[in-house]
């Protein structure tokens, strides 16, 4: 009585209220089978009587009590996760995880656009995927033997990041393997011989160009290009890598890497979540920022290369693959109004092979619709829309300018032998 009178109209007494309120609950709950059981056998543990002694000055306490008791601490650790940015992404990875169904994408059809037409609208697209990843490596790669050992290190330097604006898991960057990837893939861009292209030859479409003439739009040595990336660190790496050598000779005002919500990977997968809130620029990874004669230059395109307009945050339980594509698509085509002559893309393999699917005619049999794109691979092609709304990328203008897609038959024959 006297503990009441005393929590009577403040906070407290409200919780002593609730708990009263809840205890009714608490003991039906209790007494539902598996609960009933599983509450008995913990009751019963030595540790459990242990601990109940220490906390509430006896050993053994009605299951309805434990119930609460582990109920409460439940919701202690999620207030706790609450209050940090990164258990805030963990406690939404967990809900992603389950009620995702961000597979959904367009279903193709076999329409033909009138690609003569004055009215048809016609953008040049160049597709280069990360390079591999560290949940790539972690789970992807290597022996299957040794993936526990693997997954027990990322674990460890995940639980030394906990508090940092950096993951291996969440928003996975590059690994060792992925940023070796980028630099071979820069070292064939720049190996490319450079080819001028006047009076709206760089307008031309992609099968009336060769590799050299795409390379150097691509490197922005002629024609206007934009280059746009997935919200995903690995895959602003990768573009921050392989395209340095363009980065380091345009203005920084006139030359920046759209970042987009709706190019976020397609699954339902952590490492498909973002580290970056909505219009904000996404943190460098620690371990790019330490990289030995490219750190500094990758910290400052980090700080300074960056147009957010497009950083919507999270992709959302309502933003399925479909809705992604196909806000990519309409801002995609507001480019060619203008004078882009093509669009560079930084992302991610499933995203890639499902635009292809969704956007080849459905009677093809091309490979962009069965394989991923290997890791930093380049493939080009033209995207048309008419005005019937016809959408369509001719197989005929996909052109493979580094790396290609990778042959699962060839990694079959590899793993027999």
């Amino acid at each position: 009585q006297a503990l009441t009178r005393a929590c009577r109209g403040g906070w407290l007494g409200a919780m002593v209220y609730g708990l009263g309120w809840v205890n009714p609950w608490l003991r039906w709950l209790a007494a539902q089978p598996p609960i009933d059981g599983v509450l008995t056998s913990l009751s019963s543990a030595q540790s459990v009587q242990a601990l109940c002694k220490t906390v509430l000055g006896t050993p053994t306490v009605p299951p309805n009590v434990l119930l609460g008791w582990i109920i409460g601490v439940l919701l202690v650790y999620f207030m706790v996760m609450m209050m940090i940015p990164k258990g805030r992404l963990g406690i939404w990875g967990f809900i992603y995880f389950f009620l995702s169904s961000d597979q959904k994408t367009r279903k193709p059809d076999d329409a033909s656009p009138d690609i003569a037409a004055a009215s048809c609208k016609r953008m040049k697209v160049v597709f280069i995927r990360h390079g591999e990843s560290e949940w790539n490596a972690v789970f992807n790669e290597g022996p299957k033997l040794t993936m526990p050992i693997r997954f027990l290190k990322a674990l460890a330097q995940e639980f030394l990041m906990f508090f940092d604006q950096d993951s291996v898991f969440f928003d996975s960057p590059l690994s060792e393997v992925g940023i070796q990837q980028s630099w071979d893939l820069m070292s064939f861009l720049a190996s490319q011989p450079t080819h001028t292209l006047e009076n709206g030859q760089a307008s031309r479409p992609v099968k009336e160009l060769d590799v050299a003439d795409l390379v150097s739009i691509i490197r922005g040595d002629t024609g206007r290009s934009i280059v746009v990336s997935s919200i995903l660190r690995r895959a602003i790496s990768t573009g921050f890598i392989s395209l340095s050598p363009r980065f380091l000779k345009t203005q920084k005002e006139k030359d920046k890497v759209q970042i987009m919500t709706c190019l976020q990977e397609i699954s339902r997968n952590v490492d498909t979540l973002s580290l970056t809130p909505k219009l904000a620029a996404p943190e460098i990874p620690a371990t790019e920022a330490n990289l030995k004669h490219m750190g500094d230059l990758m910290s400052h395109f980090y700080r300074t290369r960056f147009d957010k307009r497009h950083n919507k945050g999270n992709k959302t339980l309502k933003q399925k693959a479909i809705k992604r594509q196909e806000e990519f698509v309409k801002w995609l085509l507001d480019q060619a109004k203008g004078e882009t002559d093509m669009i560079v893309v930084l992302g991610h393999s499933l995203w890639f092979r499902e635009f292809f699917k969704s956007y080849l005619p459905k009677a093809s049999q091309h490979v962009a619709k069965k394989e991923k794109m290997v890791n930093c691979g380049c493939i080009a092609f033209d995207f048309y829309k008419d005005s019937k709304n016809v959408y369509r990328i001719p197989p005929d203008s996909i052109k493979e300018i580094y790396g290609g897609f990778a042959d699962k038959s060839k990694k079959t024959k590899a793993k027999k032998a």
